[in-house]
């Protein structure tokens, strides 16, 4: 693992992870690796040991993870990016104590406009059965009790304050916002800025293309079998 990009969904990761990707730092493990990977119990099991009730913060963890535990799912990754990983800044943090920060954050209206139009949406309005269902159930009940109306801001100065707060023993920290670029970035990590355009992902699409391809060929094999 070389760097930690720490930032809430719908803040650039997916164009962060793209970016170290061209710089050399790669794989980066990012929410579409969940499914391709099989790693949903794994993410799971993480979320129900290290992660309090919503309602209940100062909780303690019921198992907190150590880097053995992270390492079952994460060592063959470089980097990583957005949810689920981003649930667990300072348990990851801990368990790579070596590994630079990069926040990646946005205006709380600007977020919670994109989280609405997106991850939000898609979880209300949610019908079937889908491989990522019970673990996008399980993060939003985790974030914001599942009432991101009421709870969203908290989710969201609470996770901007456990990142920050790991800054203040002198852990390099990079607050990078959707257009900074290259050069923040590049400067951050000590590289040479590529020529290139910098990467404008939308993490949200690719990963809505990927599970609808899972779900179909999950219906394909269920007609497959009826048909035998």
């Amino acid at each position: 693992m070389k760097v930690l990009i720490l930032g809430l969904p719908r803040t650039g990761t997916q164009s962060l992870a793209d970016a170290l990707a061209e710089l050399g730092i790669s794989p980066v493990y990012h929410m579409r690796h969940v499914a391709t990977s099989s790693h949903q119990s794994l993410w799971l099991d993480a979320i129900r040991s290290n992660l309090p009730p919503f309602h209940s913060p100062t909780q303690p963890p019921s198992n907190p993870y150590t880097l053995a535990d992270w390492e079952k799912i994460l060592s063959e990754y470089e980097a990583l990016s957005d949810y689920p990983a981003a649930l667990f800044p300072q348990s990851l943090a801990s368990a790579y104590p070596s590994c630079p920060i990069i926040y990646s954050t946005r205006s709380f209206e600007s977020w919670t406009t994109s989280m609405r139009d997106t991850l939000i949406h898609s979880h209300k309005t949610r019908t079937g059965d889908s491989p990522m269902a019970e673990l996008a159930s399980a993060y939003h009940s985790a974030s914001w009790d599942d009432d991101f109306d009421k709870n969203g801001r908290e989710c969201f100065e609470r996770h901007d304050a456990a990142v920050r707060a790991l800054a203040k023993d002198g852990r390099r920290l990079l607050e990078f916002r959707p257009g900074d670029g290259w050069g923040p970035l590049c400067e951050f990590l000590g590289v040479d800025v590529p020529d290139v355009p910098f990467p404008r992902s939308d993490d949200w699409v690719e990963y809505k293309k990927h599970v609808q391809r899972e779900q179909a060929e999950r219906e394909k094999d269920g007609e497959g079998a009826g048909g035998n």
